[in-house]
């Protein structure tokens, strides 16, 4: 049976079971792997979101289900003041580890994404990123951020639906291969499910805007495909010189989309990237 993630059990017993907790996805250096790329370019999408007119510009920011805080480790080198939530002490622990290591400041704090810690209007840029499928009741968990987040504030969620059709399935081929030749190394013990939804983005949109968010907007993301001998979560990588191989050509794939179209090669039709954004801004 597959459990909801407001059980918790089950992503807690992955990211303690797992060596993948210990990877960094975050770099003040050119992107070394594939899932470093993905998260440069969710910042350089995050940044261009905040160049919108009706965000108010201010600097506190809270991402919500933090995992190892890639993301808010994009918005603490950038001087933002950052906080980081997540159910997990063990998954707070290894994200407070990874900042400590970098020199990055953040406050960290262990909660529950349904009933965040913080009075009204505590943030003015409130995120998460891959959290919200795992939730049936998203009504509650939107609307808690939207609480938390002040006026002229934006909202940002990165969600990972169950795509059946995406970019992914067009290479899954190339993945079965390389599980087929991957060392005994580098198989492990099977991860346990975790609930998700496949609610598309109009559901988002309509509770955002119910609850006072205006200029909402969604897009697809992500429209490149994970190669590797297992793509299962926390997502394992190659070695650097195969990881180094797809960073250069997937690089040349985005710079030539950019140059053709003129627009954020990072955003895509929903249903075809990895995952889809809804972000809108508080009145």
């Amino acid at each position: 049976m597959v459990k909801q993630v407001e059980d918790y059990s089950a992503f807690h017993n992955n990211w303690a079971n797992r060596y993948e907790r210990e990877y960094n996805h975050w770099t003040r250096e050119e992107p070394r792997n594939q899932v470093q790329l993905a998260f440069r370019n969710h910042w350089l999408t995050f940044q261009q979101i905040l160049k919108n007119p009706h965000f108010n510009a201010g600097s506190r920011s809270l991402e919500v289900g933090c995992g190892r805080g890639s993301l808010s480790a994009y918005f603490s080198d950038a001087d933002y003041c950052c906080t980081l939530l997540d159910i997990s002490p063990t998954v707070i622990e290894r994200a407070q580890r990874i900042f400590q290591d970098n020199s990055l400041k953040a406050d960290f704090v262990v909660g529950d994404a349904l009933k965040l810690p913080f009075p009204d209007r505590s943030f003015d840029i409130v995120f998460s990123i891959g959290l919200m499928e795992h939730f049936s009741d998203i009504e509650t968990l939107v609307k808690e951020q939207i609480r938390i987040l002040d006026r002229g504030g934006a909202f940002i969620a990165y969600v990972v639906p169950e795509y059946k059709n995406n970019v992914q399935a067009k290479y899954n081929w190339i993945n079965e291969i390389l599980k087929s030749y991957a060392d005994t190394d580098c198989r492990q013990e099977p991860k346990e499910d975790v609930f998700r939804t496949n609610y598309g983005s109009k559901r988002y949109v309509s509770i955002a805007k119910e609850n006072g968010l205006t200029d909402v907007h969604s897009s697809g993301l992500y429209p490149l495909p994970m190669i590797s001998h297992s793509i299962e979560f926390p997502f394992t990588l190659m070695p650097d010189k195969g990881e180094a191989v797809l960073v250069k050509r997937f690089t040349e794939w985005l710079t030539a989309k950019e140059r053709k179209t003129g627009k954020n090669p990072w955003l895509c039709r929903e249903g075809y990237g990895q995952a889809f954004l809804v972000w809108g801004f508080k009145q």
